[in-house]
């Protein structure tokens, strides 16, 4: 039985799904000591994103098979180079399982206490999650795909609200002083550009699939460079929101 592809809203949730992880919850505390020149570490990281995405995005054309990044490498640079790839994309996609894994069980002790005192509950939900989200994944590429449809859904609304009613509630004093950080405004911006470009990984996921796509050569580009530029928006406007409506200071807390 033919397995059913992936189409539009399906692949530009991959996208911005792998993008929309940890990073937009955690970062906002992480660049409270900036001050309001972390905007601009966000637009530049936004900029450079988007750069790579039309960089994936023509790949995508050139090369139709699964694999994204390492395919890439592979067909154009061989096999080694190809494998080196491969291998620190790997390790890169556990570590930042890792670390989701912890966000999550991290932001979970809100609704439930126990998780920050009990070490044997916390690892075991982190681990249970990561496994069940591994079946999933087993179960086949579309079923993978309506997953991550529906869960990519459920944490952007939120989002999306927080950075449109937070706008009505922003304080531009919060912003003063411009750069917080008593460094010079250039290294102030290459440390945003640090933190927030981290926010950025996952935009290259829309390739990984490509022979389980559905005209791969014009789903995959589109659904790359809207995700990117979707996820740009969302992170942008959700960080003015949250740093206009929350002190310096208590955001950095």
């Amino acid at each position: 039985m033919a397995t059913r592809k992936l189409g539009m809203w399906m692949v530009t949730a991959l996208v911005v799904g792998n993008m929309i992880g940890s990073g937009i919850f955690l970062l906002p505390a992480a660049l409270g000591s900036f001050g309001g020149i972390s905007l601009i570490g966000w637009i530049v990281s936004a900029a450079g994103a988007t750069l790579l995405a039309l960089v994936f995005s023509r790949l995508s054309r050139l090369v139709k098979k699964s694999g994204g990044p390492y395919v890439y490498t592979r067909e154009a640079f061989g096999d080694f180079p190809g494998f080196l790839v491969a291998w620190g994309y790997w390790i890169s996609i556990w570590t930042t399982n890792a670390a989701i894994a912890v966000a999550f069980v991290s932001y979970m002790t809100l609704f439930w206490e126990a998780l920050g005192d009990n070490a044997v509950l916390s690892v075991g939900l982190g681990l249970a999650t990561i496994w069940v989200l591994t079946w999933v994944n087993v179960l086949g590429v579309h079923t993978a795909g309506v997953v991550q449809l529906v869960t990519t859904v459920l944490k952007v609304l939120p989002l999306l609200a927080i950075a449109f009613f937070g706008l009505f509630y922003v304080d531009v004093s919060n912003f003063q002083p411009f750069n917080a950080s008593g460094q010079s405004p250039f290294a102030a911006v290459t440390a945003t550009v640090a933190l927030t470009v981290w926010a950025f990984l996952g935009l290259e996921s829309g390739t990984t699939p490509a022979e389980h796509v559905h005209e791969p050569e014009k789903t995959i580009p589109r659904a790359t460079i809207i995700g990117t530029l979707g996820t740009a928006v969302i992170y942008i406007l959700g960080t003015v929101a949250v740093m206009g409506t929350i002190a310096p200071a208590d955001l950095a807390g």
